[in-house]
């Protein structure tokens, strides 16, 4: 059964498609990660089975002066609670409480890392989609220094424009070398956790889930959920230390050679026992363990709200970048009957061919502020998704 959770965990939800976004070596620790919390599990759920002993003695006698009498003595023991008052059954659900706690906050610790690695990717390219926009701005600052210089050599304008013009470009330059360096910043954070080229990975396309979807497969509220039910496990097995036991014994003696004495050489014992500890601690300890499992509820409530605060701000958020959007691509459209008319006017002798450059820049700047947008957009929708398995 565990096998196949943890087949359903590499396989399935949001990282399912995405490990290859990760370095071999973070995956690889991911996988072991996991076997190990399988391994942890299987041992905290045996760990109610006493081992068994083995013994060896060897003693000498020298009773009798000048003399040296040697004796083994082999021993096998086992000495088992088979009763702990619910303490065997609690220990076990303990046991694999714990094991879904820690596989969830694994699965977690993935999500975020892959949600690094595809948010650097939509960096990079927001970054290099702002680069063709001051790319498209420089060139339209040369065009308006050209045509303010035309403008300031006839007499017909003063320094001002022209300055303006010059200061457009130089800025633009200087928000160019700044991108680029930023690029190079996220492509050195990228190969931290990833060994894959950024430029031939393909990015998702994220949509928005429903609130319910959300909620429903949110890896907070699950480990939030997982965590009360290992406390109120912990809490009962608490509880059970201080219930009596009943324990079984038995051992098993061979002397080697047999004893002066004795009829037989070797000896078998049995025994039951019950036993209570009486601790002046017992209520301190069981209080701890009860206010832990109520910490936990409560916890469990607030992540929860949280997640609902969570997803309404990114519904908020991608409803205003939707209004950037298509007030973009209004702007483009704009653009767009206005670079065409410049272009009729260019073919009657009334504008510069100048004038349909500038145009056509604009548009393609406004367009491209649309998909810039869009990459935000994502950005703020790989909120959700990074918490959903």
């Amino acid at each position: 059964m565990k096998k196949l959770i943890l087949a359903l965990l590499l396989t399935y939800g949001f990282s399912s498609e995405l490990t290859n976004y990760l370095d071999n070596n973070y995956n690889e620790l991911f996988d072991m990660e996991l076997q190990k919390s399988i391994k942890e599990s299987d041992y905290n759920s045996l760990s109610w089975i006493s081992p068994i002993m083995l013994s060896f003695e060897r003693s000498w006698d020298n009773t009798i002066e000048g003399t040296s009498n040697p004796q083994n003595r082999y021993t096998i023991s086992i000495n088992q609670p088979i009763f702990k008052s619910g303490g065997i059954y609690y220990g076990i659900k303990s046991a694999r409480s714990s094991y879904n706690l820690a596989q969830i906050n694994i699965l977690k610790q993935k999500n975020e890392l892959i949600a690094k690695a595809i948010e650097i990717l939509f960096q990079i390219k927001q970054s290099r989609l702002t680069l063709k926009k001051l790319d498209l701005q420089v060139k339209n600052a040369i065009i308006e220094i050209k045509q303010n210089q035309e403008l300031l050599d006839a007499g017909l304008s003063d320094t001002v424009s022209l300055d303006n013009a010059i200061a457009k470009k130089e800025s633009a330059l200087i928000a160019k070398l700044e991108m680029q360096s930023n690029i190079e910043e996220l492509k050195a954070a990228f190969a931290k956790i990833s060994n894959k080229n950024p430029d031939k990975l393909k990015l998702p396309t994220l949509k928005l889930v429903s609130k319910d979807r959300f909620l429903n497969s949110n890896l907070d509220i699950d480990a939030a959920n997982a965590e009360v039910i290992n406390n109120k496990n912990l809490q009962a097995l608490t509880r059970s230390k201080y219930l009596p036991t009943v324990s079984v014994g038995a051992s098993y003696t061979k002397f080697s050679p047999k004893p002066f004495g004795m009829r037989k050489d070797s000896v078998t014992n049995y025994s039951l026992s019950v036993s209570m500890p009486l601790s002046v601690n017992m209520n301190n300890d069981l209080e701890i363990a009860k206010l832990n499992s109520i910490i936990s509820s409560i916890k469990a409530k607030q992540t929860k709200k949280d997640a609902k605060v969570d997803y309404n701000l990114v519904l908020k958020k991608i409803s205003i970048i939707n209004r950037k959007i298509a007030l973009a691509k209004k702007e483009a459209s704009a653009y767009k009957r206005l670079l065409k008319a410049t272009k009729n006017l260019y073919k009657a002798g009334q504008r510069s061919k100048s004038d349909v450059e500038l145009f056509r820049n604009s548009y393609k700047i406004k367009k491209l502020d649309a998909q810039i947008y869009s990459v935000a957009k994502q950005i703020e929708l790989l909120k959700l998704y990074k918490k959903m398995r």
